[in-house]
C-alpha cells in the first residue's frame, strides 16, 4: 500500500492547526521577593484556584530559580503561590504560607477616538461616532462605557468585537472606557479611559443690519442659534491711501449690537463680524459697509437732519427740469420803426439743468438752458437762454437754507415791429449777455414737504445781436417765484408753484428823417409772464 507525502503531511498540518487554535492565551507575569539569607535557590509552586462547580483537580506548576525573581507566562485566572528556599547543600526550607493572586487580562489599548481628540461634525444635533480598540488576548467580550460631561448621555454595552458605534449629541465633551473580560469572568487589571470632544457644525454667520442713516450711533445684528459671542472688527476707509484701517477690535464680544463711538470721525466704515460658539467652529465672516456723518450724530442732530431732508441736496451730480406755462404779455416800442405793439399770447418755457454739489464744501455749480415760446396769429415764436452759476449754500437755523447763485447768462428776447399804415408786422430777435445773481430761500416743513422762495436778476450789458446792429442799452430782467416741494425719495424731489418772469431788453435806436426816433431813444421789448411752474430735481 502506497501513501503519498501530501497525505502524510495533511494530518500533521491539521493537528498543528487545531493545537495552535486551542492553545490558551498566556500573560507574562513577574514576581519579585526579598532575598533570604543563605538561600542559593528557590522553589515556587503555583496552583490554579478552581471555581465552585469546576471539574477535575486544580493544576499545580512548579518552578525553580536561583534569584529572588521569577518571570513566566500564565493563563489568566486565580492562583495560590507557595515559596521555599534551598541552602548551598540543596536542602529545602519550609514552604511559605499560600498567597493568593489574580492574573487578569491585558489592559485595553484604545485607538479611536484618541485621547483629547476633537471630532469634527457637519451635524447640528447628533452625529455617528465609531469607537475602536485593539483586541485583547483571552478576552471573549468587552464592556463599553461612555458618559458625557453634562451627565445627559450615558451608554453601557457589552460587545464581542473590539469596536462600537454610537449616535451622540454634538458640541459636548465625553469620556469613554473599555474593559476586557473572558468567559471565565477574568477582567482587565485596569479600565482604560480616554476623554474626547464631539464638535458641532459651524455656527451660521450673523446678519448685520445696515444703519438707516448716516447718524450712526449703534450697529445691530442677528444672533443665530448656538452663538455665545462674537469677534468684531470696525474699520474705516482712509481717503488718502484708499485702504481700510482698523479702528477697533473686539475679541469676545457678547452683545447683539455695538455702540458706535461718538468720537470716531465720519467717513466710510465697515463692520466685519464672526459668530463664536462653545465646541462649534467659528462662523464665516459677515460684512457691511456704510457711511457715517461727520460731526454731531446725536438724536437731536438726527431729528434736525431728518426734518431738513425735504430741502437737502445730495452730494455729487444732479439734474433739474421744469416747465412754466403762462399767458405771456408782450409790449414793445420801436421809435425807429414808428412801432408800438402790445398783445397776449399763450406760451411756456422748458428748462433743463445740470449741477454738482461738493461733499464737504458749501460750494457747487449749476448750468441751465431755457427754450421759451408762444403762439401768435398761428405762428410759433421761440427764444432761448442759458446761464452758468456758482452756487453757495448757507444754513439758516435748523430748517432753513439760503442758496446764492452768481454767474453769467445769455438771453434772447423776441421783438415784434408793427407797421401802423399797412397793419403788417415783422418779428426779430434781440440777444445779449451779462451777469446774473440769484437767491433762493428753502424752508423745511417736514421730512417730505418744503417751501422755496426765489428771486433772480439778469443784467443785459453786452450785445450779441440786435436788428439794427446797434449796442445794447443796459436793462434788467427779473424772476420771482414761490414753490412747494415734495421729496419722493433721497434722489428725487418734485416742486410746483408760481413764478413771475419779466424779460426786458433794449437797444439804441437810429434817428432818421423818416422815423420818430430822437437821439438817445431806444427800441425796447418786454415779455411778462405769470407762470405755473412745474419743477423736478433728481440726483444721479
Amino acid at each position: 500500500m502506497r501513501i503519498s507525502l501530501a497525505a502524510l503531511l495533511l494530518p500533521i498540518f491539521l493537528f498543528s492547526a487545531v493545537v495552535a487554535k486551542a492553545e490558551p492565551y498566556r500573560r507574562l507575569v513577574n514576581f519579585e521577593w526579598e532575598q533570604i539569607d543563605g538561600a542559593k535557590a528557590y522553589d515556587i509552586e503555583l496552583t490554579q484556584v478552581k471555581k465552585e462547580g469546576d471539574k477535575g483537580k486544580p493544576k499545580t506548576f512548579s518552578f525553580k530559580t536561583t534569584d529572588a525573581v521569577w518571570n513566566g507566562r500564565l493563563t489568566p485566572g486565580m492562583y495560590m503561590m507557595k515559596l521555599r528556599a534551598r541552602d548551598y547543600r540543596g536542602v529545602p526550607g519550609d514552604w511559605s504560607p499560600p498567597s493568593e493572586f489574580n492574573v487578569g487580562l491585558d489592559n485595553v489599548n484604545l485607538k479611536s477616538p484618541a485621547p483629547q481628540a476633537q471630532l469634527a461634525s457637519n451635524d447640528d444635533e447628533k452625529t455617528d461616532v465609531e469607537f475602536k480598540w485593539d483586541a485583547v488576548g483571552g478576552a471573549d467580550e468587552y464592556t463599553f462605557e461612555l458618559n458625557s460631561e453634562d451627565g445627559k448621555t450615558k451608554i453601557t454595552e457589552t460587545v464581542k468585537e473590539p469596536r462600537f458605534k454610537a449616535t451622540l449629541p454634538v458640541a459636548s465633551p465625553y469620556t469613554w472606557k473599555v474593559t476586557a473580560r473572558s468567559s471565565e469572568g477574568i477582567s482587565s487589571d485596569a479600565t482604560t479611559v480616554a476623554p474626547f470632544t464631539v464638535l458641532g457644525k459651524a455656527v451660521a454667520p450673523p446678519t448685520i443690519s445696515k444703519p438707516e442713516s448716516q447718524f450712526v450711533r449703534e450697529v445691530k445684528w442677528s444672533r443665530p442659534e448656538n452663538i455665545t459671542g462674537y469677534e468684531v472688527i470696525v474699520a474705516r476707509a482712509n481717503p488718502a491711501t484708499k485702504k481700510w484701517e482698523v479702528v477697533k477690535t473686539y475679541e469676545n464680544y457678547t452683545e447683539d449690537s455695538l455702540p458706535f463711538d461718538s468720537s470716531w470721525e465720519g467717513g466710510k466704515y465697515q463692520v466685519i463680524l464672526k459668530g463664536k460658539s462653545n465646541l462649534r467652529p467659528t462662523s464665516q465672516s459677515s460684512k457691511i459697509a456704510f457711511d457715517v456723518r461727520e460731526g454731531d450724530r446725536s438724536a437731536a442732530a438726527e431729528y434736525t437732519a431728518l426734518v431738513r431732508q425735504s430741502i437737502e441736496k445730495t452730494s455729487g451730480w444732479y439734474g433739474i427740469a421744469s416747465y412754466l406755462i403762462t399767458d405771456m404779455k408782450f409790449s414793445g416800442s420801436n421809435p425807429e420803426k414808428n412801432s408800438m405793439v402790445a398783445y397776449d399770447a399763450f406760451g411756456g418755457t422748458g428748462r433743463l439743468g445740470l449741477g454738482w454739489n461738493a461733499r464737504k464744501s458749501p460750494w457747487g455749480f449749476l448750468t441751465i438752458v431755457d427754450l421759451s415760446g408762444f403762439t401768435i396769429n398761428g405762428e410759433i415764436r421761440t427764444f432761448a437762454a442759458a446761464e452758468a452759476n456758482a452756487v453757495y449754500k448757507m444754513p439758516v437755523g435748523d430748517r432753513g437754507e439760503i442758496r446764492y447763485q452768481m454767474g453769467g447768462f445769455y438771453k434772447e428776447i423776441p421783438e415784434t415791429i408793427g407797421d401802423p399804415f399797412t397793419g403788417t408786422s415783422e418779428n426779430q430777435i434781440i440777444s445779449a449777455i451779462g451777469p446774473h445773481g440769484g437767491i433762493e430761500y428753502w424752508y423745511s416743513l417736514s421730512p417730505k414737504f418744503g417751501i422755496q422762495l426765489n428771486a433772480h436778476v439778469y443784467a443785459s450789458v453786452m450785445k450779441v445781436s440786435t436788428p439794427n446792429n446797434q449796442d445794447i442799452d443796459p436793462s434788467i430782467s427779473t424772476q420771482f417765484g414761490i414753490l412747494g416741494s415734495y421729496r419722493f425719495n433721497s434722489k428725487f424731489t418734485g416742486l410746483v408753484g408760481y413764478a413771475r418772469r419779466e424779460d426786458r431788453m433794449s437797444y439804441k435806436a437810429v434817428p432818421s428823417s423818416t422815423n420818430f426816433a430822437l437821439d438817445g431813444d431806444v427800441n425796447e421789448s418786454v415779455v411778462v409772464g405769470n407762470y405755473i411752474n412745474f419743477f423736478a430735481e433728481w440726483s444721479f
